[in-house]
């Protein structure tokens, strides 16, 4: 076996591939950006990571954000998410910069790559400031434009105008951003608006990202209006392929359920945010029975408040044996894959990023176990679900290069990046 340039060694290697392996103790070799080996085997490189006492795995997938709300963290709290958006962060939205977004963007990123995340999936305003954001900081994107056609004062073409031009300029963007469409949401977008979406979608060969079914007061009011449900309503004007993914998805019914799998629309769970504004609880058992793709994610910084995936796993399946009643609903094994390889199955990128496997793209994290509350370390998903948080990621590599060592971020001056944060999030708020 020849040198490769990064060698992880003496970890237990978490591959998430297809049978679920784990190399206890394993190793990883890297080159060229891509994962050149994983086994058993020592392994040399040009430079060595010494593993012992942690977990090797892939990369977090974060599905649902709004990564640049991080100048709305700690704001606003404690409101319903109709009177929390309508009266308080729409308002400020009116008056958003590009540099605002940069700078709120900036920081998302380096606390995202500090906990583990190598790619997020982000619908927000002035997205190419997103875009440079995340390259910068080392980390992919999946980025979509906010699109909200009918509390607009624009038309509905100037509206889509402006999606379209995001996804033409940015997707594969430096082998680093992917691109979507992002009509926020059945409340806010009309069926009219979302058919043309669905036009510009095929025609540019990208995924489409909303909102659907998050509360239960637009999904009656929906219903009251349509005579149908939002998913019903969606599927009868074709807008529902493999390429759409539902934030949230929480109020369906069994029909509705039916028809995402038919359709192969993938679902991101975000648990912490539907929780903390009282939305309500996805039905993600049922939906992973029937084999629709289910990813997780932590929504924005002002409804969660934290970027920390790691921490949501928890969450994510403690809120699923409640709702079941079920202390088997939502296995610790079943919420390491949701956060990795379940993200990249819901976004279409199984085949580059999700699983540690040679061939894929080398997004890989290192988290260290040998703290006091992993002990004893006996199975190492349900140490990383039930006891980890994003503090405990040591080393994070994307794309073959090592963007956060020993703690450390390795891109980006933190001291320089939290200072504009803080100037923005004054000018915006005074």
């Amino acid at each position: 076996m020849g040198r490769f340039e990064i060698a992880i060694r003496n970890g237990i290697v978490l591959t998430m591939n297809d049978e679920m392996r784990v190399y206890n103790p394993g190793s990883v070799g890297i080159s060229g950006g891509e994962i050149k080996y994983v086994g058993k085997e020592e392994v040399r490189g040009e430079e060595e990571i010494d593993a012992g006492g942690c977990v090797v795995m892939p990369g977090l997938i974060n599905c649902h954000t709004h990564s640049p709300m991080t100048i709305f963290r700690n704001a606003f709290e404690d409101q319903p998410l109709e009177k929390w958006l309508k009266e308080y962060v729409w308002p400020v939205e009116m008056r958003l910069k590009p540099e605002h977004v940069r700078a709120g963007a900036r920081l998302a990123a380096i606390e995202m790559a500090l906990a583990g995340v190598t790619c997020f999936n982000d619908m927000y305003f002035f997205m190419d400031e997103v875009a440079k954001a995340a390259v910068e900081v080392g980390i992919r994107g999946v980025l979509s434009e906010g699109l909200v056609e009918l509390f607009s004062d624009k038309t509905s073409e100037e509206i889509l105008k402006r999606g379209v031009k995001f996804a033409e300029e940015y997707h594969g963007w430096k082998g680093m951003i992917w691109a979507m469409l992002g009509p926020h949401a059945e409340y806010s977008c009309s069926l009219d608006f979302l058919n043309k979406v669905r036009e510009e979608a095929d025609r540019l060969k990208v995924g489409i990202h909303i909102h659907l079914a998050e509360v239960k007061p637009p999904v009656d009011e929906f219903i009251k209006k349509h005579g149908k449900t939002p998913v019903k309503a969606l599927d009868d004007i074709g807008f529902l392929k493999n390429d759409v993914l539902l934030a949230h998805a929480i109020y369906l019914n069994d029909e509705d359920l039916k028809i995402l799998k038919e359709r192969n629309v993938a679902v991101s769970y975000n648990p912490v945010s539907n929780m903390k504004l009282a939305s309500g609880a996805a039905r993600i058992e049922e939906m992973m029975k029937l084999g629709i793709r289910v990813g997780l994610g932590t929504d924005g910084p002002g409804s969660n408040n934290t970027l920390d995936m790691l921490q949501d796993m928890k969450i994510a399946a403690l809120l699923q044996k409640l709702k079941y009643m079920d202390p088997r609903s939502l296995p610790a094994k079943t919420a390491v894959r949701m956060a990795t390889r379940g993200g990249a199955e819901a976004l279409n990128l199984d085949h580059l990023i999700g699983s540690i496997e040679p061939g894929k793209k080398a997004d890989l994290i290192v988290i260290n176990t040998r703290k006091a509350r992993y002990l004893p370390l006996r199975d190492p998903y349900t140490a990383i679900t039930y006891c980890s948080s994003g503090s405990d990621v040591r080393d994070v590599i994307v794309d073959g290069k090592i963007i956060v060592r020993n703690g450390e971020l390795q891109t980006v001056d933190l001291e320089e990046a939290t200072m504009e944060f803080e100037k923005v999030v004054t000018d915006l708020f005074q």
